[in-house]
């Protein structure tokens, strides 16, 4: 009888792994939110990269690793940082004088593409899409001049899509998101790298279903 029960025993850890593996599977929507910080730099860096980490927030998504990289075609080389600098402040920054500050887009308008960004957690899997920039620096003395201490703070907000080609347990969602944050600079005459740290919400759905159901409406349609 003993011999006879051990095949039952497996079969029995065998459902219980499975159904600990369905439980573990994440739902169809899935509201993520997190906080992150990281290191970046548009003048130095060709393409220019800013990435980090997800410091806090949902367990699903908590060490992750981030990157954000925009496309930098046609800008002054790197090795000339001076001039990069200046191309990248006369073509993105637009002053404000009534409210004293300058805001930078970085979009598919001022960009050939839109920047795109990618999450890599080390055991759900990764997803990416697009996403747009807007940083915003103050005028602190209000004289329309865009003094070296000034670019030591600044503010930084945007949306981003979520697309189709993620991994792992992100493999199946699509949707959008919000974030903002500050970037902070110790030394920006000499362009060293600015700190980011913000938060993050992301907003997401099994897109695989829309993509199934679209599939088989059209298969019975084809049938009648």
């Amino acid at each position: 009888m003993k011999f006879k029960s051990i095949p039952v025993l497996i079969l029995a850890t065998a459902m219980l792994f499975c159904a600990g593996s369905a439980r573990a599977q994440f739902p169809d929507t899935l509201f993520l939110e997190f906080d992150f910080e990281g290191f970046g730099n548009l003048v130095l860096n060709s393409p220019p990269v800013y990435s980090g980490d997800v410091i806090s927030g949902d367990s699903r998504i908590l060490g992750a690793t981030w990157t954000i990289e925009f496309d930098d075609t046609g800008w002054p080389p790197v090795s000339d940082p001076a001039a990069r600098w200046t191309y990248i402040f006369n073509t993105f920054f637009v002053y404000n004088p009534n409210m004293f500050f300058w805001t930078a887009v970085f979009d598919q308008n001022t960009l050939p593409a839109k920047p795109e960004w990618v999450i890599d957690h080390p055991v759900n899997g990764t997803m990416s899409g697009t996403l747009v920039v807007s940083s915003t620096f103050s005028d602190d003395n209000r004289d329309g001049v865009f003094d070296v201490t000034e670019r030591m703070f600044g503010t930084f907000e945007g949306n981003l899509m979520v697309m189709k080609y993620g991994s792992g347990q992100f493999a199946k969602y699509c949707g959008d998101g919000a974030y903002n944050g500050a970037a902070f600079n110790d030394d920006p005459e000499n362009f060293v790298d600015d700190y980011v740290t913000g938060h993050c919400i992301l907003d997401l759905f099994n897109c695989q279903i829309g993509t199934q159901e679209r599939s088989w409406s059209y298969i019975k349609k084809m049938h009648r």
